[in-house]
């Protein structure tokens, strides 16, 4: 059995992404306990229309140095 977190780790990121995702799932969820279903559904509804208004041009995507940029100047007037 595999107890040296490095040669967990290791073994993790040999891992292929879907595999690599489940895991992350598991751990997120032995920390966070179960997702709730109804809040999953409510972000995935969320994802779901920024995507539409994203394609439709309605929206658009700014990057994060962009957006902190923009928080501070409004914080200092």
């Amino acid at each position: 059995m595999i107890t040296d977190i490095e040669e967990i780790e290791n073994s993790a990121l040999n891992l292929n992404k879907k595999d690599k995702a489940r895991l992350a799932d598991k751990l997120l969820q032995s920390i966070h306990g179960k997702i709730d279903p109804d809040v999953e559904q409510a972000w995935i509804k969320e994802i779901q229309e920024r995507k539409e208004s994203l394609k439709a041009g309605e929206s658009s995507l700014h990057s994060s140095s962009e957006v902190l940029s923009e928080a501070r100047k409004r914080i200092q007037e």
